[in-house]
């Protein structure tokens, strides 16, 4: 009896000494100096967050240091993840689960996880998410988005993405790739760095009926890209090889479908 009393003691101080556990969110983001781009997309989607999570201190770091400088001089402080981590060190909190908000497994997701490790021993726990398309599942629900807007009668709908010069680019190529697999024609992807750039995307185009171009910007807000690259290059370049093109002026992050499968990686990674 006495045995199970004590047993009993140790399960209830085992128990309220994980209730007592601070444990924090900490939202990582790339960052933008656009002040629209990341009022529409990047702070909504934090909003989202902490809305979620009511119970749980939730933090936000931008992982580019051009942008915090950029921002700093404005008078808007943004942490770095490293900053932020040691922060919520000093506060006492044991636990962190660190979402990042990047679209890909790509340069910015390595430089992350090196940040993490640096100052991982600090806590008794430090787990670090996906980012936006990661699993095969994650790309099927990407599609379904995607699929909500089809191209017009000789129109294409043409996403301009970052890119990179890693293995990570082909991310575009297979979301293309399944769209059409869903019958899906006339919808392409370019991208800023990477391939296609913006001459093997205007010579994909070629040789169809196609009259017009809508460039959408498969950035997660509108920044500096949105409007220096597709909008002050890409439009212009596809003008003058006769296109008639818009521009749509959305981040992904202002889509409520697109920050849903965001929160969802945020579900898998607290459970």
């Amino acid at each position: 009896m006495m045995k199970r009393v004590l047993f009993l003691c140790m399960m209830m101080f085992v128990t309220l000494c994980a209730s007592a556990q601070k444990t924090a969110i900490l939202v990582a983001q790339f960052g933008t100096s656009n002040a629209e781009g990341r009022e529409a997309a990047l702070d909504v989607l934090f909003q989202d967050i902490k809305n979620k999570y009511p119970d749980m201190e939730v933090r936000e770091a931008y992982t580019s240091p051009t942008i915090c400088r950029i921002l700093e001089k404005r008078g808007i402080h943004k942490d770095n993840p490293v900053d932020a981590l040691l922060k919520l060190h000093l506060e006492g909190y044991e636990k962190v689960y660190v979402q990042p908000t990047f679209l890909l497994d790509g340069i910015e997701m390595n430089l992350l996880r090196e940040d993490v490790n640096r100052v991982a021993s600090f806590f008794k726990e430090v787990k670090v998410g996906d980012p936006l398309l990661y699993t095969v599942d994650d790309f099927k629900n990407m599609v379904s988005i995607l699929k909500e807007r089809l191209p017009a009668k000789n129109e294409a709908l043409l996403y301009v993405g970052h890119g990179n010069d890693r293995a990570s680019n082909a991310t575009y190529s297979m979301l293309m790739n399944m769209l059409q697999s869903e019958g899906v024609s006339r919808c392409y992807f370019g991208t800023v760095e990477g391939w296609p750039d913006l001459d093997q995307s205007i010579a994909q185009l070629g040789g169809q009926k196609i009259k017009k171009v809508v460039l959408i910007p498969f950035l997660l807000a509108c920044g500096v890209h949105a409007h220096e690259d597709i909008d002050g290059e890409w439009k212009p370049a596809l003008e003058k090889n006769g296109y008639q093109v818009d521009v749509f002026f959305h981040g992904l992050g202002e889509e409520a479908a697109v920050r849903d499968l965001f929160l969802q990686h945020l579900k898998q990674l607290t459970k």
